[in-house]
């Protein structure tokens, strides 16, 4: 295996940099380093797992980064086991919604589900529920934290967005906004961190965030990445795609989450320190969503009111029929971000033309495009509008010159304000 060759080199270099040390040291004194190094080697090598059950359980050890502050899981639990309710939330993209999975019911979110509920419920008390969509990062997820997770109020909340999420400052911010939110809503949050095939990752910098905040922290990049050094497992004994868990996949994630709840009862609680300072900027924090089920347009022009992605059925929709009244919308604000359906090529979706004033002065005025390389149908998000302060936004919206045949979708606003 690597490792061995890595070791064998090691202690090959060791005990050569002990011959060439006797300027300074005696023969016996080389000989009894090159010894303790050999043993330390010996030592090492053969702490490593024998059997398939044993890397098993190294592999699934791995996985726990941090048990955090355990105070507020085990009052969770403990009031799960009493019989009081116990509302599971999972915030997360494609892998936490079971995507690689063969149904929903072995998906990882469920089966740890299944698994807490059995282990600490009483019996009906422990309710799921899993907010994961595929192509969600974290600067979609802050914008929908309302609504497909505050709206179930969370005792417990996982969250994924490692492979979904870039490093730039917006993703960052968005994360930290994610956690805070939870946090100051008495939540107890647990950090899921995964990895696609090519080593993609955000973990670095939220783990950062984790230790900051004291989270439990549960990396199944870790995990298998060091059964992948190993010549333990393949990619493709976890995955069937680029960054999908399969069936047996999904299991072994649901394992790992497992193990955190087999051992953090039996942790050490103490008072929870919430920091007062966050780490950056945190600009979607306190972020909500308008949709057509609490935002009325001041005027609809020819916009309809059914779109037709997955889980953002509730937007506006421009018809191909080559009319072109603007559609209009007033609220208050201070950040505000347009989602709307994202498409890989032109053809039957067009651009759009965006006017908007704050406080009756024009903001900016400009011609959106919803087609990306990397679209494929799903929501995406573009701030088009921010201030310091709380202000009155009028968006105007029609479609681009030349594009009033074609369809656009807004799917919802995010906003933030001060209240």
């Amino acid at each position: 295996m690597k490792i061995k060759r890595i070791i064998a080199g090691a202690l090959a270099f060791t005990m050569l940099a002990a011959c060439f040390s006797g300027c300074s040291d005696t023969d016996e004194s080389s000989e009894s380093t090159s010894a303790e190094s050999v043993e330390a080697v010996e030592s090492e090598e053969e702490a490593l797992p024998e059997t398939e059950e044993e890397w098993l359980e190294a592999m699934i050890a791995k996985s726990l980064t941090s048990y955090g502050n355990v105070t507020k899981m085990q009052e969770k639990l403990t009031a799960a086991q009493s019989g009081e309710e116990l509302n599971i939330s999972y915030l997360g993209g494609s892998i936490t919604e079971g995507v690689g999975a063969p149904n929903s019911d072995s998906c990882f979110a469920k089966l740890t589900y299944d698994y807490i509920s059995e282990k600490f419920g009483t019996g009906d008390n422990v309710n799921y529920n899993n907010a994961g969509i595929s192509g969600t990062p974290s600067t979609l997820g802050v914008l929908r934290l309302d609504r497909d997770v505050l709206a179930y109020d969370p005792d417990i909340c996982f969250v994924e967005f490692a492979v979904n999420d870039g490093s730039e400052s917006d993703y960052q911010s968005a994360y930290e906004s994610i956690l805070r939110t939870l946090i100051e809503n008495d939540v107890a949050v647990v950090l899921v961190f995964a990895r696609t095939k090519d080593g993609h990752t955000c973990q670095e910098y939220m783990q950062t965030q984790g230790e900051y905040y004291d989270l439990p922290m549960i990396s199944y990049s870790d995990a298998i990445l060091y059964m992948f050094d190993n010549d333990q497992m393949t990619w493709e004994d976890f995955s069937d795609d680029e960054s999908h868990p399969n069936e047996y996949g999904h299991t072994l994630v649901a394992e790992m989450i497992e193990n955190y709840f087999d051992s953090v009862m039996e942790q050490t609680a103490e008072e929870y320190t919430y920091p007062e300072e966050s780490l950056t900027e945190i600009r979607q924090y306190g972020a909500h969503l308008y949709e057509n089920t609490n935002l009325t347009p001041e005027d609809s022009g020819c916009w309809g009111t059914v779109t037709q992605i997955s889980h953002f059925e509730n937007g506006w929709r421009h018809p191909p029929t080559g009319e072109n009244d603007a559609i209009t919308f007033k609220f208050t604000a201070r950040f505000v971000y347009l989602l709307y359906h994202e498409v890989a090529a032109e053809g039957t979706y067009g651009k759009i033309h965006i006017k908007i004033t704050r406080d009756g002065e024009l903001y900016d005025e400009y011609d959106f495009d919803p087609v990306s390389p990397s679209g494929w149908g799903n929501c995406q998000t573009s701030c088009i509008a921010m201030s310091a302060t709380n202000c009155e936004y009028e968006i105007e919206i029609s479609m681009a010159e030349g594009d009033e045949d074609k369809i656009f979708e807004i799917l919802g606003f995010g906003y933030t304000i001060d209240e």
